[in-house]
């Protein structure tokens, strides 16, 4: 299964009209796992981008409202481990 997230970052879309007008012409990023998907999305928004929509080959639809519904939710689970340091320690909380 796989999974494509259509995303903006900047002023190419600013409403869901415009981005519906425009996704013909937008690359999306295709990943394995609908947890990839999610976590690039949480890194697009982070960034001051738009994840507009992940759609599964199996015909799943998560539109805008919906990831940042699932994002809310479950954002500190997608979030990459921090790496240990060179003595397997894991990082200090500060």
């Amino acid at each position: 299964m796989t999974y494509r997230l259509w995303w903006t970052v900047g002023y190419t879309c600013t409403s869901e009209r415009e981005f519906l007008a425009t996704k013909h012409r937008l690359l999306p990023a295709t990943y394995e796992m609908l947890d990839d998907a999610l976590r690039r999305a949480g890194q697009v928004r982070r960034a001051g981008g738009v994840a507009w929509l992940i759609e599964g080959d199996d015909k799943t639809r998560l539109g805008r409202g919906l990831i940042e519904q699932t994002l809310r939710k479950r954002g500190a689970e997608l979030e990459p481990a921090q790496p240990a340091d060179r003595r397997g320690r894991p990082p200090r909380r500060e």
